[in-house]
């Protein structure tokens, strides 16, 4: 029987909490202070296998944001995570024939990397688009990890071509920070917020650059490896990951616990408790699936509101109306109206 994902298993690469920490140097903090507020043990560096759980990086992490003073600390970070920092995934890349087959590559192994995302490549006209929706509930680093991710592709893509990236354009879930005017230093472009989901966007021509590096039988050899990662670490298709899909499978139609759990071949409790385990419960997933639609309908559609409360199973627009100003802070035909201006 699969495990199910939680914080406990050893899910992020030691490197990336090295980088994390030899920042948070640079920025005046020590790593003995850094340990110690995070009530994390230095010895979790040492693992045999380069990996560290995932709440011993999220608390690592969330002690460098509450004391290093930065606020932009995961554009910063992403910068550092480099094609060497991803470890034998990166490797890969490295190595793939093209920009186009790099990525492809990625998208099919990026869960030995541990990352709290799920990834999708999506065709967008002369342009790819990479979306990423979290599959792991990150509540005061989501904007931290968000930043990270879409800041190393694009730092690792423009290292792959040679150049800096024209034509680009990105994309964040969560609302502008103070401090947005400095992800233009990192893209090259202003972002966009308050999206359905994290995207990075690059003209399509740019996937069929050939790489200066190319050797198959490296990107052979890192297949393998990957593949026998993955089976170790029974990352494939966390339970979270499964909600949520059963979830965006059937909007205007959501089942309840007990229905989610037969569908997924599981008993209302231990869908309860998994869920619990990762920190988070079905309602909220429920609700962080409506509210990802309800952006998408808003933004994407001339649908009325009260057809997009129905598409969301609210019965009653005035609760759609309460349930997106809880969200977003702001009222559905407000967000709508700023959205096309």
């Amino acid at each position: 029987m699969k495990r199910t994902q939680n914080f406990n298993a050893e899910l992020a690469p030691v490197a990336y909490a090295e980088a994390l920490l030899a920042l948070a140097e640079e920025l005046g903090l020590l790593r003995t202070e850094v340990f110690a507020a995070a009530r994390v043990r230095p010895e979790v560096l040492d693992s045999p296998n380069g990996r560290v759980s995932f709440l011993d990086f999220h608390m690592l992490a969330q002690a460098v944001l509450e004391h290093c003073g930065e606020p932009a600390l995961g554009l910063l970070l992403g910068q550092r995570l480099n094609v060497s920092t991803h470890g034998i995934l990166g490797y890969a890349v490295l190595s793939s024939a093209n920009l186009g087959t790099a990525l492809q590559f990625a998208l099919k192994y990026y869960r030995v990397l541990g990352l709290a995302f799920d990834l999708e490549l999506v065709e967008q006209g002369e342009d790819m688009e990479l979306r990423a929706v979290e599959s792991l509930p990150l509540g005061p680093q989501s904007r931290f990890a968000a930043e990270g991710l879409l800041a190393s592709i694009h730092t690792i893509a423009r290292f792959l071509l040679g150049e800096e990236l024209q034509g680009v354009a990105v994309g964040f879930a969560h609302p502008a920070p103070d401090y947005s005017e400095r992800y233009i230093e990192v893209f090259g472009v202003a972002a966009q917020f308050d999206q359905p989901y994290h995207w990075l966007r690059v003209p399509q021509h740019y996937l069929q650059r050939p790489m200066a590096l190319a050797n198959p039988a490296t990107v052979q050899m890192c297949e393998q490896q990957c593949e026998a990662l993955l089976a170790s670490l029974d990352v494939q298709d966390g339970l979270l990951t499964r909600v949520r899909r059963l979830l965006l499978a059937r909007p205007g139609d959501f089942p309840d616990l007990e229905s989610a759990a037969s569908a997924l071949h599981t008993s209302g409790r231990t869908l309860r408790r998994h869920l619990a385990q990762m920190g988070t419960s079905y309602q909220q997933v429920l609700d962080e699936v409506r509210k990802r639609l309800a952006l998408q309908y808003l933004t994407t559609t001339h649908l009325p509101l009260y057809e997009i409360a129905q598409l969301l199973g609210f019965s009653d627009p005035s609760n759609f109306r309460r349930a997106f100003r809880k969200w977003t802070g702001k009222l559905p035909g407000d967000y709508r109206s700023e959205e096309r201006l």
